[in-house]
This record gives structure tokens, C-alpha cells and sequence, in this order.
């Protein structure tokens, strides 16, 4: 846009032009800053200075209330102040703890009504008296107050400092309470990342303990200390004061294999065996709950994951008396009940068998919890649509994995992916990635967020194994009808047209691998779905089987196969394969996983 200013615009609407284009400006540089990163603390410095760039007060600072805890405010940016820093030191990570009852009634106020108060003169308003030797020494006698705000609950607050003569005008005002709302958003991304990241640490030393557990019950072959080291290991995972494990092979009359309790003493979680074997669930939590056991032991909080072995009901872990529970809580406890499973049946298993096959064994324990860890997450997607999973694992246990989750009505995330080499590495990866994409699933909607938040949470991970992971995180939209896929250096899906044939040059760019850089960045390819009935996604096991002459299967006859069965059901396409396999090598096993996930139309 062109403005003729030597027609005739007064000298002031010029200026009040060039100063709002200029708050703009500053507005979306504040914008891209708080979208771009994940760290509020690294940015809050520079959001005030570029926000006073563009208003009248003179000075501003930032106070943060932690875990709904309002009896104290930490002061986490002053660097426009020269008195108050002298006075509270904020050079720690987490600020200056102050109490929040010094602070002056109109701040206080402000923050417990959730509203902007703004008190032009700090030496005549009563609200004020309490900071009056502050304001004299700090130099100012004006202040605001712009509570941030997070879904009804107020996180923290940002004041705006004015001197003798200065006045906040409305335009001022409505800029900086904007400027507030942004740092709120800042700060909710931070919390969610933070809480990402203890999730996925959690996951990952859990894991590690559990494996580690598991080798010793391999060397030592003493089932009481395996079981000791991973009730333990539920305890701290969970945040928990005591846990359990139940063997329950006669449904409510089981036995007690092993308890571990903060206060060194017996576990008395037996006790709500009856009431927990009544819920249908696999597994799950209550908080804020007042139970008293038979014996008077008191329970605030409990959460439990059934032990199972196929249809089976083996037995319970049962925790209790953390904080809060949550459903990342039932997802890290379900990984920990499927290798308890896996892990006593070793035993049992083993104590007949001579030293010289326990490689064997472990071979074979591992291939078992390859297949206990890949949830059948097969499901209807809507009345038109359907989305199938057939694995068929390797003798030698490999790395393939596949898991789904429903996001609400309209929209499925489903990942699929093929970790690097075989053995208890790759089935230890394996556990990693199911258990921080679950997380991930409810912290982002886009799958390259997914994907990017995979590699650079579990890069230290991978490059500790000396491996690396090909994968897809895909997204379907019933309601868009479409296909959103995130590539990290793996196969692009077989998609089929409304023709039978093979759709070419569909938008699918790969990323590389994870686990290969740290820092490395994914993108999302959109399909419309309206001409394709099947989405086809697989891994290498399926192009890689050889017939005598050691020729693979390849693309080409993969892409044939699907081509000439797609009208039908999963079902059909999996026997179809099955058959044209064996036809083409004469095996019925083959060296890697065989994996195929087709989303397809329901015929």
C-alpha cells in the first residue's frame, strides 16, 4: 500500500502510522520467538526489550508461580530494573522465590480475579502502601499489573513500570496485554515440553532398570531379587510410596511374589485385589480417593496394569499414594507389566532347561515380548475406512514396530517404523519409541512434530546403541479425508487408485532416519485420500525375501500384489500374500519381520 502524504495528512497521523507499524513489527517478531522455541526462559529477556521498544513504560519484569503453588511468585526477568535485582537474587534458573503476601494489595488482586490493574500513582493509592520504599528506590511511580492466563488459571504475571510524568495510554495497554498473552502461550509450551521430556526420561531409565533386571534373571536366575528390582522400579516410575505384584492365576485368589515400600514396610496393596479384578480395564488410575484397608492403611491414590499372556489374566501390579496419576502413568506401566510377564515366564520356562540353550531361550522371550508390545490397534477409522496391521516376526527378533492411536471422532495417528539390527537393542529401542509416541500423540496434532520431537528426545539413545531408526508417522482426517505423513527415511506407501493402479509422483519426501542428527527438521506431505482406496505401508522384510536363486521380491511384485487384491478385505490381502511368498521362496519363515499396514476402504 501507497500512502500520498503531500496531499495533506497532518504530521501526527503520520507518526501515530510509522509508530503502530512499528508495534506491529515488534509484535510479530514476539510472535515468531514464542512459536519458534520451546524455551521460555531463553526468550524472556528479549520479548520485554522488544516490547518496551515500542511503549511508554520505562522498565517491566516477570514473576512465575510453579505448581499452582501462589504462596510464593518467582521473579524470572528484571534486566530493565537496577534496585530490585540487588535486592532478590535471579540469577538462579528458576528466579527469585518471594513471597507473595509482600507483594501490594492491587497485584494480589489482579492475580486472584484474573484482570489488568493499572495504578497511576503508587504514593497516593492505598493498594500500593506496601511498596512504596520499593517504587521510591526503583525510581518509578506508576505500575500495571497483566496476569498470564492458561486455560482459567493464572501461571504468573508481568508488571510494567512507569515514572514521574509517564502515563500508559490505552493503545500502550492493549499492545502489552497482547504482549502478555503471548508470554502465557510461552509458557504453556514450555510446561507441555518439560513435561515431554520428564516422560520420555522417565520411559528411558525405566527401561534400561528393566532390562537390566531382566539380564541378571537370565545370569542368576533368582526370580525373588527380578522381582524385588522391578517393584522397585514401579515405585520411582510411578512417583509411587509402595507397589506390588500379584500373581493371580485363579482370578481373586492369587499369591503375593514380591512388594516394595518406601517405609520399609509389608504392602498391604493385597488387600484391594477384590475391588481391582472387578474393573474390565487393563489398566487404570484413581486420585484424590479415600480408602481405608481392613487393616487401617490408608490409600490416597492407586493405579494398576493387569499381567498378561495373550487372553490371559496372570496377575497385577498394583501402585499407590503418588501425587497424581495419569494416563502417561498407565502407558509406562503397561511396558513395565508386559516384561514382568515375559520375564517370569522366562523363568518358569527355564528352570528345566540345560545352560547350553539359553540363548536360545532369550531368543525366544524376546520374540514373545516383540509380540506382547505390538498392541493389535487394528480399528474401524469410521463407517468408510479401516486401518490393519499384519506382522509376522522374524526367528531372529527384529525391530519392527507398529502402533495407532485415536485422537478424538475424526482423526487416527499411526506410526510405523523398522529400528536398525535385531536382538534385545533393537526390542529396547523398540520400547523407547512406543512409549514417547504415545506421549507425543496428545502433545502434537502434526506429524513431523512428531517425528521431530522422536529424534531429538531419543538421539542420545540411539546413538548410545550405535543404531538408527526408518519410520512414518501418519495422521488420517475422516472428516478432511486425508492422509498427512511425516517420512524419516522409510519407504514411501504403495497407493492405490480408484483405477488399480499404482498412483506415481504422489508428494511423500523423505526425511533421513532418526537417531542419525540431532537437530534435523521433518515435514508433512498432505494426500488427499478422495481417488485412493489403499494406503499401503510396510518395511524391508517384505522386499528383501529371497527365493533359491537368491532373488528378492522386490517393489515391482509387491506393488502387483496389491494392485490385483485391493478390492478386498485385509483378511483376503493377507492369505493372498502369504501364498505368493511362499510360492516365490518355499518358505513359510523368513530372516526379518514381514509388517504390512494398509488403510483402505471398507468394500
Amino acid at each position: 500500500m501507497i500512502l500520498d502524504i503531500g496531499g495533506g495528512l497532518p504530521s501526527w497521523q503520520i507518526d501515530m502510522t510509522e509508530e503502530y507499524m512499528k508495534r506491529m513489527k515488534n509484535l510479530v517478531e514476539i510472535s515468531k520467538l514464542v512459536t519458534q522455541s520451546q524455551d521460555f526462559f531463553k526468550i524472556k529477556d528479549i520479548i520485554v526489550g522488544k516490547m518496551l521498544e515500542v511503549v511508554h513504560p520505562a522498565k517491566a519484569c516477570v514473576n512465575i508461580f510453579y505448581n499452582d503453588d501462589f504462596n510464593y511468585a518467582y521473579l524470572v526477568c528484571s534486566s530493565t530494573l537496577k534496585y530490585i535485582p540487588t535486592v532478590f537474587d535471579v540469577d538462579r534458573p528458576e528466579g527469585a522465590r518471594i513471597d507473595f503476601d509482600l507483594y501490594p494489595d492491587y497485584i494480589r488482586e489482579a492475580v486472584e480475579k484474573k484482570k489488568i490493574i493499572y495504578v497511576k500513582d503508587i504514593f497516593l493509592d492505598d493498594a500500593a502502601a506496601k511498596e512504596r520504599d520499593l517504587a521510591q528506590n526503583e525510581g518509578y511511580c506508576g505500575r500495571a499489573v497483566f496476569p498470564f492466563i492458561i486455560e482459567e488459571k493464572v501461571v504468573g504475571f508481568m508488571t510494567a513500570f512507569t515514572t514521574e510524568g509517564e502515563i500508559i495510554s490505552d493503545e500502550d495497554m492493549n499492545f502489552i496485554a497482547s504482549v502478555a498473552s503471548l508470554m502465557a502461550l510461552s509458557i504453556e509450551i514450555t510446561r507441555k515440553n518439560e513435561s515431554v521430556h520428564k516422560l520420555v526420561n522417565k520411559l528411558r531409565q525405566g527401561v534400561t532398570s528393566i532390562n537390566e533386571a531382566t539380564r541378571k534373571l537370565y545370569v542368576d536366575k533368582n526370580i525373588d531379587i527380578y522381582l524385588k528390582d522391578l517393584t522397585k522400579q514401579a515405585v520411582e516410575i510411578t512417583d509411587s510410596e509402595e507397589a506390588i505384584i500379584i500373581l493371580d492365576k485363579n482370578e481373586k485368589h492369587g499369591r503375593i511374589v514380591n512388594c516394595y515400600n518406601k517405609n520399609e514396610c509389608r504392602s498391604n496393596l493385597f488387600l484391594m485385589l477384590d475391588a481391582i479384578s472387578e474393573n474390565s480395564r487393563d489398566g487404570d488410575f484413581a486420585n484424590d480417593v479415600d480408602i481405608v484397608l481392613e487393616n487401617g492403611s490408608k490409600i490416597n491414590s492407586y493405579i494398576y496394569h493387569r499381567l498378561m499372556d495373550a487372553d490371559s489374566n496372570l496377575g497385577y501390579i498394583i501402585c499407590a499414594n503418588a501425587s497424581k496419576y495419569t494416563r502417561d502413568d498407565i502407558n509406562i506401566l503397561s511396558i513395565l507389566s508386559k516384561q514382568i510377564t515375559v520375564g517370569t515366564q522366562l523363568y518358569e520356562y527355564n528352570q528345566n532347561e540345560v545352560r547350553h540353550r539359553v540363548l536360545q531361550n532369550e531368543l525366544s522371550v524376546l520374540n514373545k515380548q516383540q509380540k506382547l508390545m505390538m498392541n493389535d490397534a487394528n480399528m474401524v477409522c469410521n463407517g468408510n475406512r479401516q486401518l490393519y496391521c499384519y506382522h509376522q516376526p522374524a526367528k531372529v527378533v527384529g525391530g519392527d514396530f507398529y502402533d495407532a492411536a485415536r485422537i478424538n471422532d475424526d482423526k487416527v495417528t499411526y506410526i510405523v517404523a523398522d529400528v536398525m539390527g535385531h536382538g534385545i537393542v533393537s526390542n529396547y529401542m523398540v520400547a523407547l519409541i512406543k512409549g514417547a509416541f504415545k506421549v507425543l500423540c496428545r502433545q502434537f496434532d502434526n506429524p513431523s512434530d512428531i517425528m521431530n520431537n522422536l529424534n531429538k528426545m531419543l538421539f542420545e539413545e540411539f546413538d548410545k546403541m550405535e543404531v538408527f531408526c526408518t519410520g512414518i508417522v501418519a495422521s488420517l482426517d475422516t472428516k478432511e479425508n486425508t492422509l498427512t505423513v511425516s517420512n524419516a527415511g522409510h519407504y514411501s506407501p504403495v497407493i492405490i487408485q480408484n483405477d488399480g493402479t499404482v498412483a506415481k509422483y504422489v508428494n511423500c519426501k523423505k526425511g533421513i532416519p532418526i537417531g542419525v542428527i540431532e537437530d534435523r527438521e521433518y515435514r508433512d506431505n498432505m494426500i488427499s485420500l478422495e481417488n485412493y482406496p489403499m494406503v499401503c505401508m510396510f518395511t524391508d522384510g517384505i522386499l528383501e525375501i529371497k527365493n533359491k536363486d537368491k532373488e528378492e521380491f522386490g517393489q515391482e511384485r509387491f506393488e502387483k500384489l496389491l494392485c490385483e487384491n485391493y478390492k478386498y478385505s485385509p483378511e483376503f490381502i493377507i492369505e493372498k500374500a502369504r501364498e505368493e511368498f511362499y510360492a516365490f521362496s518355499g518358505k513359510k519363515e523368513y530372516s526379518d519381520d514381514i509388517m504390512m499396514v494398509m488403510l483402505k476402504n471398507n468394500n
